[in-house]
Order: structure tokens, then sequence, then C-alpha cells
């Protein structure tokens, strides 16, 4: 698996800081499910790009 790049915006920074510095694991993965998996570019599997195609 490659590398990811995300951006988050300050409220997100200042989300993440107050995570790290409580150390709460239930809170940590919520803000991983809710803020940062939603920009995780998804690959779809290689029949649905077959299929998304436009005919030749």
């Amino acid at each position: 698996m490659g590398k990811v790049l995300i951006a988050l915006n300050e409220e997100e920074q200042l989300m993440l800081q107050r995570i790290c510095l409580d150390k709460d694991a239930e809170e940590a993965l919520e803000f991983v499910l809710q803020k940062i998996a939603p920009k995780i570019p998804k690959k779809i599997p290689c029949l649905a790009g077959v299929l998304m195609q436009p005919e030749r």
C-alpha cells in the first residue's frame, strides 16, 4: 500500500492535538473514522472499473 496524504483544516488539527494530549483511544478512533477515513481515496474493484469505462 502506498502513502496517503490528507489535509486537515484548522479545527480538525486542534481536535487531533486535543486527542493526543488526552490519550483518549475511543475519541481517536472516532476521529479517524469520521474525519480521516472519508478523505482517503477508495479503490474500485477491477470489474467495476471496466464496467464504468465508456464504450469504444
